[in-house]
């Protein structure tokens, strides 16, 4: 019977990571693995945890060397040992049906390479919270997720428009990992590059609704945190211009044109302008507009 393995790069307060681990083991499916990825945090919390609980379904695993956050979770991507993968923040968790949830939605659509199913978005103490950045997902997503299966080019071309993935809630198919290009190569966009990169292999985005995942959205997350670098902006141009080309390539040519305007990620940098031009630094502003208008 297929299983889903939950990889977790880890550095991070550990206090998170033991309400993950809970949640993976309050499943009520047991078809499941899951590895944690320690990246060296200071302590043996993390080792000490897993120790006491002797779980055989539990795995714990220490960088020799520090890989930083983008490093850890790449490695954690080829580290899937079962049909399905889900690389988590961890500072994220489970409901208690997801992997009774994500399986049955692989099990009615056989085509699928990855599965998305819904996300409760809760903050730093775990109550619920409704971002800005989250209600521009739920724009982007609208008309989505009124469908049950998506295919690749329709995929693309509404993720190119805006990304409203929440990536560590998604379960991929493992064999289609491989498919992924340039694994470390993004930055902060990297996880719409893999699943692109996924989906121009063969096969369907799949949606349930369900909200069976709970995503951590906090100040200290290492989202937030880049979300507020400019370089994050560089890095998410590079990625539009490269996968302009790319999905031209495929002959998907609606998700080129979107990949080239990526009007979503035009207004979040015009807003950050604005924002600069309100604490008064011209110079950012300038240099933020000049991106926003940016021709790819």
């Amino acid at each position: 019977m297929s299983r889903i393995h939950f990889v977790v790069p880890y550095y991070l307060d550990p206090r998170f990571l033991l309400e993950l681990v809970a949640s993976v083991r309050a499943q009520t499916s047991d078809r499941w693995r899951l590895t944690i990825v320690d990246d060296q945090y200071p302590g043996t919390v993390a080792e000490d945890h897993v120790r006491e609980l002797g779980d055989p379904r539990i795995e714990y695993v220490r960088n020799e060397q520090n890989l930083g956050a983008t490093g850890n979770v790449c490695k954690s991507m080829t580290m899937g040992r079962e049909d399905y993968l889900v690389v988590m923040g961890a500072d994220d968790a489970l409901e208690p049906r997801y992997v009774e949830v994500v399986l049955a939605t692989f099990e009615r659509h056989p085509n699928a390479v990855m599965v998305h199913p819904g996300v409760n978005v809760v903050d730093g103490q775990g109550n619920p919270t409704d971002s800005l950045a989250d209600k521009i997902k739920r724009m982007a997503a609208r008309s989505a997720w009124k469908q049950a299966e998506l295919d690749g080019p329709t995929a693309a071309a509404g993720l190119m428009n805006g990304n409203w993935l929440y990536v560590p809630a998604m379960a991929f198919r493992n064999d289609a990992v491989p498919r992924i290009k340039r694994l470390g190569e993004f930055g902060s966009i990297a996880d719409l590059a893999w699943s692109i990169d996924m989906l121009l292999g063969g096969g369907t985005l799949a949606l349930d609704p369900t909200p069976v995942f709970r995503y951590r959205r906090h100040a200290e997350s290492h989202s937030s945190v880049g979300a507020k670098n400019v370089r994050r902006f560089d890095e998410e141009q590079r990625y539009y211009a490269a996968a302009a080309e790319q999905l031209a390539e495929a002959g998907w040519d609606r998700a080129a044109k979107a990949a080239r305007l990526h009007l979503l990620c035009r207004g979040h940098i015009t807003k950050s302008a604005l924002d600069a031009v309100v604490s008064r630094d011209l110079k950012l502003a300038k240099s933020l507009v000049g991106r926003a208008v940016k021709r790819v």
